[in-house]
């Protein structure tokens, strides 16, 4: 009887043993894997930037920008065009070109109305950000002195285009275009605050003239002058923004100027505003037109042409890509 009961009972502990076994040895359920990571939220855009409007841009970037000013007064209209390209050969350095032709109608029939190509400048800008409200620029660059109206004998409607017409129709901010005789190497810097939807900026450039043709009409061989502004810009609305931008331009180093004809184009003070909008046309492409009033503040004599203060409207059609 006792071997009919134990012989079941030892095939039945034989029969569970590899289960218990198998038991033991399993490893623990396998963790369930981890939710994907969800996909990156996208970034904020950047807060909305006024472009100043005779100042430099402070970001580098790929630019092709149309600059017009009609400058009106009694005795001439001036209407210089300028040219602007840059593009960005490293991520935070651009390199630059500016073209130009200036039209001046002058009511001195000893002049005459004229048509000149200026300097044109080529030069680099490098962007340096300074946290995510504050931006800086450095900017190097010189001019080409193959203005038409250089030389010794130079043509009298092509020369009174360039000089004064055209440093007083940009209000002084771009003299050396038109110094048509000077080679000019130039330095500048720039820092901006953009944040909330507005923008303050502020600008030094200094500029180095040294001729290298027309000693019997131009008689200093060196000139040094310094530009400097200050551009404050809001948005009402994205597509919209109002800037201002004061000026100032003064002549360190010369001989002839302050002896000259019009003493008070050694310095003086220029303040601009307009609007200017801004459509974005693509993923990367804006375009951003403004219409802007310029007037003279200390109204010196040549930058009031001969008694009769310029009235500068400028005409600015930036396109960037």
């Amino acid at each position: 009887m006792m071997k009919k009961l134990v012989a079941p009972c030892v095939s039945l502990l034989i029969s569970a043993a590899p289960a218990a076994a198998w038991a033991q040895a399993a490893p623990e359920a396998a963790p369930a894997p981890e939710a994907a990571p969800a996909a990156d939220a996208p970034k904020p855009a950047p807060a909305p930037y006024s472009l100043p409007w005779m100042m430099r841009g402070v970001v580098p970037g790929n630019v092709v920008r149309l600059d017009t000013v009609f400058a009106f007064s009694k005795p001439r209209t001036t209407v210089p065009v300028l040219l602007f390209g840059s593009y960005k050969i490293l991520p935070n350095l651009a390199a630059i070109v500016r073209l130009g032709v200036i039209h001046n109608r002058a009511e001195d029939p000893k002049v005459g109305s004229g048509t000149a190509f200026v300097n044109p400048a080529i030069g680099v800008m490098y962007g340096l950000p300074l946290g995510k409200s504050v931006k800086t620029s450095f900017f190097a660059a010189t001019t080409i002195p193959v203005g038409m109206g250089g030389g010794d004998t130079p043509n009298a409607s092509a020369r009174s285009a360039n000089l004064p017409s055209g440093i007083f129709a940009r209000a002084s901010m771009d003299n050396a275009l038109f110094q048509i005789n000077y080679l000019t190497p130039m330095v500048g810097a720039d820092i901006a605050y953009i944040a909330s939807g507005f923008t303050v900026q502020a600008e030094v450039t200094l500029l180095e003239l040294i001729r290298v043709r027309g000693a019997a009409v131009d008689k200093d061989a060196a000139r040094t002058n310094l530009t400097a502004g200050l551009h404050a810009g809001y948005f009402p609305i994205p597509q919209l923004s109002i800037g201002t931008e004061l000026r100032y331009q003064y002549w360190i180093e010369h001989d002839t100027i302050e002896k000259g004809p019009d003493p008070s184009a050694v310095d003086h003070w220029t303040l601009g505003f307009g609007p200017r909008a801004h459509f974005k046309i693509g993923e990367k492409m804006w375009l951003r037109p403004g219409v802007s009033l310029t007037m003279g503040l200390d109204l010196p004599t040549g930058f009031s042409a001969g008694g009769q203060e310029y009235k500068i409207v400028q005409v600015d059609v930036p396109f960037a890509f």
